[in-house]
This record gives C-alpha cells, sequence and structure tokens, in this order.
C-alpha cells in the first residue's frame, strides 16, 4: 500500500496564507475524512496532494507532499504522472464529451494500460462502481445523457481505471440527490483496504460514516487529527469540540 504525507506544506494565493505548516501522515488503505468550515483550507490542502492548485498562476507552494517517501513538488517529478498515481473525484462530474465507454477507455488508451483488454477492463470499473448493469445495452451512447449520480460514478470509474494509488475527494456527493449520494458512499466504503482515499467533507455526519481517520482545519491550519472514533467522541483541542457541537462554523 502506497504511503503519502505531508511536511511542512505552506500554500499562499495571491500572497495570502492559505495553508500554514500542515504535517500530517495519511493512514495507508483507510479514509481520511477533512472537515473544517468554509474558506479553512480543506480543498487547499487536498488539491495540494496532487499539484492540482498548480492550475492558478498565483499560487506559491512551499514544503514537501510524499508518494513513498519521494516529494511530488520535486522539479524532477512528472506532474502527469503524479495526478495518474493520485486521482481526483470532483465535486460535480465532468463527463468527457465522448461515449460512455470511450470516458472509461480515455486514460488506459492514453497512459498504456489497455494491454489488448480493453473491453474486459471498461466492463471491470462499470462493475466496480455499479453502472454496469444500468448501461450494458448503451455503451456508445453520449456520457452527457446519464443522470448525475450515474456521471458521477462514470467519472469515478474513469478514476480507477488508470489504476491510481490515492483517491482524493473534494466534496463528491455534494452535488448529487441523497439516494445518489449514498451510492457513491457505499462505492467508496468498499474502495477502503485497497486505496487511501482523503476526502474533502462539509458533511459531519459523512465524516462519521465513513471516516476512519478525521483532519480538523481552521483558518488554513490543522488543529487536530485523528482515528475517527477518538476524534468524534473525545475530541482534544476546544476548536474542535465547539465545531463538533456547531457552536462555530
Amino acid at each position: 500500500m502506497r504511503s503519502l504525507s505531508v511536511r511542512n506544506l505552506n500554500v499562499w494565493y495571491n500572497g495570502q496564507p492559505a495553508l500554514k505548516n500542515v504535517s500530517i501522515d495519511f493512514p495507508s488503505g483507510q479514509i481520511t475524512a477533512i472537515i473544517g468550515p468554509s474558506g479553512c483550507g480543506k480543498s487547499t490542502l487536498l488539491k495540494s496532494l496532487n499539484r492540482l492548485q498548480e492550475t492558478n498562476d498565483q499560487t506559491k507552494v512551499n514544503g514537501q507532499v510524499l508518494l513513498d517517501g519521494a516529494n511530488i513538488y520535486d522539479a524532477r517529478m512528472d506532474v502527469t504522472e503524479v495526478r495518474t498515481r493520485i486521482g481526483l473525484l470532483a465535486q460535480k462530474p465532468f463527463p468527457l464529451p465522448m461515449s460512455i465507454y470511450d470516458n472509461v477507455a480515455y486514460g488506459p488508451r492514453i497512459h498504456g494500460l489497455a494491454k489488448g483488454n480493453l473491453p474486459e477492463k471498461v466492463q471491470t470499473h462499470l462493475q466496480a462502481v455499479g453502472l454496469w448493469d444500468e448501461v450494458q445495452d448503451r455503451l456508445k451512447a453520449p456520457a452527457v445523457g446519464l443522470s448525475v449520480g450515474q456521471q458521477q460514478r462514470l467519472c469515478l470509474a474513469r478514476t480507477l481505471a488508470v489504476e491510481p494509488e490515492i483517491l482524493l475527494c473534494d466534496e463528491s456527493t455534494a452535488s448529487l440527490d441523497p439516494i445518489s449520494a449514498r451510492g457513491v458512499e457505499e462505492l467508496l466504503r468498499s474502495l477502503r483496504g485497497h486505496y487511501t482515499v482523503v476526502m474533502v467533507t462539509h458533511d459531519i455526519d459523512q465524516a462519521k460514516r465513513l471516516a476512519d481517520h478525521v483532519v480538523f482545519m481552521w483558518l488554513g491550519e490543522l488543529v487536530e487529527h485523528a482515528p475517527a472514533a477518538q476524534f468524534f467522541n473525545a475530541p482534544s483541542h476546544p476548536l474542535t469540540q465547539q465545531y463538533l457541537a456547531r457552536e462555530i462554523g
């Protein structure tokens, strides 16, 4: 199982600090939930884990994100490889403007992972996200014709098809109806033990349902992190206690 760690990570947007000296080891093979109020640095931390925040030219990063001990911000690291090894499931589904089949096949094709069994690979990943039975008779239909919940499951299949080692989820159920959201939650739960999952959520109850480990952010700082049972039953920091009691944030 691949290891993912952060050491003394600082991020600035337009000269303003967004993350302040964050250090943490993410438990391998487990689901870590990052919680906290809006603007506290949750998504910044998540996007820093696969260098996605570099799409903003006004961003400055200092510190280390270590994947198996190698700093992904090292100048010798290939950004495309980093983002393949550390996949991201975004808040809103963005199916590619192509067929259902080609959405899942796209990554293996461009990364040379097809190896002559592409149809089998597509089927395997559609089955993994519970979509195969729903779409097997219309694989060549445009992906944009799927419901929002189906599109999000398709995006998860597309992400897993390139065989990432880490999966990042940025409020991946926030745009879904409750039934679809629970379906995605079940999928994420099924990945436990096979992937290291790091998820951002505004929903404390969702973190309670899914997380093995919880990280609490406040104003760009990591305030507290602990195994989920300890975090929710006996938080040690006063800010954490107030946030969980819905007194702040």
